[in-house]
């Protein structure tokens, strides 16, 4: 079989799964009572989608979800009618209510059911993450592209953000006792001053220095976003100075501190780009301090 076969067969796969793994939107008379898709169409998705190149096959699959699975436009022009009819007839408010509450729900994207429900899969969040981070990556090299895509993008943000919300964030404080791996993703993941080796890392996790970060309880142990910190006795006028500059060695002196200099914040997801997380781990940092 040639190329063409193989793309073509490849075309037909990828159709199946996605209509396979995305569940229809019930009716809104039986939404309540309409069964959740077996568990096992959500992870064949997350298996399939893993097993995908990066780059050009991933971009087609997305786009296909985006552009194929998305709002119902003819349901939203019918109920936005029906709205609107409601308002003009001058209707009983319960029934205004009762057609705007049906427009809301069919202005729900096919896709929103599939995110949710990996969002319940065993790991399925880590993945999420994963897949906006493919999605923030291809919107901006223009691998994946066009209205249908940053919806998506924009509808997967917003559910992230209410998944990660402050109440399932855990704070941890990073030192030189940290398991190696943490460390190794904090030194890989400073974006804003680079760590030289670990002797750098050592300094900036030791003596009058402090490292957290915010981790999820799903996913725990794994950095979100980052922020050092130096404790000094004044305010330094060069962020440069405190990079470079080795601590005293002695036991830390309490008596000696009086500032807190936030020197670095870096997100470590690209999945999580535009869900505000560095405004709430500065104000729970600030309250540890103190």
């Amino acid at each position: 079989r040639g190329p063409a076969g193989s793309s073509t067969a490849s075309d037909a796969g990828m159709e199946e799964l996605l209509s396979r793994s995305v569940p229809p939107l019930p009716p809104y008379e039986t939404k309540e009572k309409a069964p959740p898709p077996a568990e096992l169409r959500s992870a064949e998705f997350v298996r399939y989608y893993r097993a995908l190149e990066a780059g050009p096959p991933r971009a087609e699959l997305l786009t296909r979800l985006a552009r194929d699975f998305g709002v119902d436009h003819g349901r939203v022009a019918e109920f936005s009618t029906k709205v609107l009819q409601a308002r003009e007839q001058q209707r009983e408010l319960g029934a205004l209510l009762q057609a705007e509450d049906r427009l809301r729900y069919y202005l729900n994207p096919q896709y929103r059911g599939l995110f949710q429900h990996l969002g319940r899969l065993e790991g399925g969040l880590r993945f999420l993450v994963e897949l906006r981070g493919d999605l923030v990556e291809g919107l901006a090299t223009k691998a994946v592209d066009g209205p249908h895509v940053k919806e998506m993008n924009g509808v997967l943000k917003n559910m992230l953000s209410e998944w990660f919300s402050t109440g399932f964030l855990n704070l941890e404080r990073v030192t030189w006792q940290s398991p190696c791996e943490v460390l190794q993703k904090i030194s890989d993941s400073e974006a804003v001053h680079p760590v030289r080796n670990w002797v750098d890392m050592k300094r900036r996790v030791g003596s009058y220095r402090r490292c957290y970060f915010f981790s999820h309880c799903a996913i725990p142990g794994e950095p979100l976003i980052v922020l050092h910190v130096a404790l000094t006795s004044d305010i330094s006028s060069s962020i440069q100075a405190i990079v470079k500059e080795v601590p005293p060695l002695e036991t830390e002196d309490t008596d000696k501190i009086t500032t807190a200099i936030f020197y670095s914040i870096s997100l470590t997801q690209q999945g999580l780009q535009g869900v505000e997380l560095g405004t709430y781990l500065i104000k729970r940092v600030v309250k540890e301090l103190q």
